[in-house]
């Protein structure tokens, strides 16, 4: 973790020092809730929407924020990112200085709102296998616009889904990822009717290739769908489009709500396994407020000259300190970390003991 001495460059000392108590609790959270439940040995996934990274303005990353990114991510193996910029300065910026040459990524263009996907991996765990791309629905199966007057006309995906083929230890699977139209809330509404849609048609999609690769090349593709869904709640027809198609989940995620308010399950991580021997371990949220950027430090941001130079009212005067703390609440932590909280789940990937009892037994072990 070479990435920590960048903490040289944040000032003034007093908030240095602030940074690193920050840092070990982030530390101590992270072994808590991540390392504490689940096996060195197996992959540690993630999916995590980070709000507008690499946007520049209020969104533009500290020194500070880079760490506390950087530190929550490397304490996985795989992680999805949902809402990279185009301009990826930032991005390259975390991936080289504070991630390094330990880990590599793979990622889209700019799509719908200028938006990109990533996968970043730890390259001794992970390993691409030259296989990626945008998906892009085929004929009859597109999805219609929600303010369409003409019954003919069709669209893709708001922003198009992203898959890759991985391997981590003895586990080979096809990774894709989403960020999901969100449009407006209302049930009956013709966005939230897009939203559905779509959730539906990646779905489906999925288990169509994993129809369609088993009868070609007669082997098992394990699929993972995972990201921002914009789904409402376990119970809601936006998840229920999800789990038609056959994929499952965990209970831990099943029952983690992604929002910050703890009201919504944006996020999702969902299983389409073919191999019978791949087995889930713990997962569930990280509540990336709990250790950094909490809301009882707002005192503290309110006084850094950080905050007090975005922090002003619209004749370009400095906010009092009370309002300067609200604003730190209710928008610079977030335009600094992130508007989600991140979700994961540990794959046990080492499938030796299972393959040497089939062996021993006289069976095949992608049959047991």
């Amino acid at each position: 973790m070479s990435f920590i001495s960048s903490i040289r460059y944040i000032k003034p000392d007093v908030h240095r020092t602030f940074v690193a108590e920050r840092l070990k609790a982030l530390k101590a959270q992270l072994d808590a809730d991540i390392h504490a439940r689940s096996d060195d040995g197996s992959l540690r996934l993630a999916t995590w929407n980070i709000m507008h990274f690499s946007d520049g303005g209020a969104y533009d990353r500290t020194t500070e924020s880079l760490l506390y990114i950087a530190e929550i991510i490397d304490h996985f193996d795989l992680v999805a990112i949902q809402e990279v910029n185009h301009d990826l300065r930032k991005f390259e910026l975390l991936m080289q200085r504070y991630l390094g040459s330990d880990w590599d990524y793979i990622l889209t263009d700019a799509s719908g709102n200028r938006e990109r996907l990533a996968f970043v991996y730890r390259k001794a765990k992970v390993r691409f296998l030259r296989e990626a791309g945008e998906i892009v629905l085929p004929e009859g199966q597109e999805i219609v616009a929600p303010d369409q007057q003409d019954a003919t006309r069709k669209l893709q995906f708001a922003r198009t889904p992203f898959a890759v083929t991985f391997q981590s230890g003895w586990f080979r699977f096809k990774l894709c990822t989403v960020h999901i139209y969100y449009g407006k809330s209302a049930d009956s509404s013709p966005e939230m009717e897009q939203r559905r849609s779509e959730i539906e048609k990646i779905a489906m999609f999925l288990a169509d290739v994993q129809k369609a690769e088993k009868r070609s090349s007669g082997t098992d593709a394990n699929m993972i769908l995972l990201g921002d869904f914009n789904i409402i709640s376990p119970e809601h027809r936006t998840m229920k489009a999800l789990l038609d198609a056959g994929f499952v989940t965990t209970d831990g995620i099943r029952d983690a709500a992604t929002s910050l308010s703890g009201k919504h399950h944006y996020d999702q991580i969902v299983f389409k396994l073919a191999e019978k021997r791949v087995k889930l371990g713990a997962s569930g949220v990280l509540n990336i407020f709990d250790s950094v950027y909490r809301s009882e430090d707002a005192e503290h941001y309110a006084r850094q000259s950080e905050i007090k130079k975005i922090s002003h009212g619209r004749d370009g005067t400095p906010r009092i300190e009370d309002k300067a703390m609200d604003y730190f609440r209710r928008y610079y932590r977030k335009h600094q970390l992130s508007d989600h909280n991140l979700l994961w789940c540990e794959i046990r990937t080492d499938f030796s003991g299972h393959y040497l009892d089939a062996v021993a037994a006289g069976q095949d072990p992608r049959k047991m």
